[in-house]
């Protein structure tokens, strides 16, 4: 994908195919780490900060979630996953790459999707994407920090209260699993998002949950 083509950020960011470190299977569109501060206004810059692009992010759930897939193959493999929030769909090309059946990238930013597809291209895997999709039935879905939003939670509850399975990483949240008992914790990852947001140290702790 040629860097014209990139969504627009803010002028003087920089988007470029980058090595995740704690995934270095997967290579991914992302922000560069020199955020341009000097190359932008400090209302355009604070905006960037507070509402940031999440697809030109690999956030601490997405990183962790792609690392357990890859890890553990059987999870995914011969199955319709659906990578849901996918955002950049690190975790649902981490499952095209253990041999998912399908993969279907979900996410409500048309950019986001955009970008799902070349990340796919670029790690020369195949997913289809959408902006939702029916909850239900076998398909197992990924979802990666998207436990602290309500609607998301809700629609991942439904999936499996109706017999989906899902894989659920989460940073943001200690208590998913007593909010919903149906979860087990699989494992725990220490990593930060990257590029580096310089976020609390809290976050860096990534629950991985396992459900149907």
């Amino acid at each position: 994908m040629s860097e014209e083509k990139f969504p627009h950020i803010v002028e003087g960011a920089v988007i470029c195919a980058r090595q995740l470190p704690v995934v270095p299977e997967i290579s991914l569109y992302l922000m560069s780490d020199a955020i341009p501060q000097n190359a932008v206004s400090q209302s355009a810059y604070s905006r960037l900060m507070e509402q940031p692009p999440y697809w030109a992010f690999c956030w601490g759930g997405g990183q962790a979630l792609a690392r357990w897939i890859l890890d553990n193959p059987e999870s995914v493999q011969q199955r319709e996953v659906i990578d849901f929030g996918a955002g950049s769909a690190v975790a649902g090309i981490a499952a095209a790459m253990r041999g998912a059946r399908t993969v279907l990238a979900v996410d409500i930013d048309p950019d986001a999707l955009l970008m799902a597809r070349a990340n796919a291209a670029l790690n020369q895997v195949s997913l289809e994407t959408a902006d939702t999709f029916a909850a239900g039935g076998g398909q197992l879905v990924l979802a990666a920090d998207v436990g602290y939003e309500e609607e998301g939670f809700a629609c991942i509850v439904q999936h499996i209260e109706q017999g989906g399975r899902a894989i659920i990483a989460e940073s943001r949240l200690r208590n998913l699993h007593q909010r919903f008992p149906r979860l087990q914790l699989a494992t725990r990852y220490q990593l930060r998002t990257f590029p580096d947001l310089d976020e609390a140290p809290m976050f860096d702790e990534v629950h991985i949950y396992t459900a149907g």
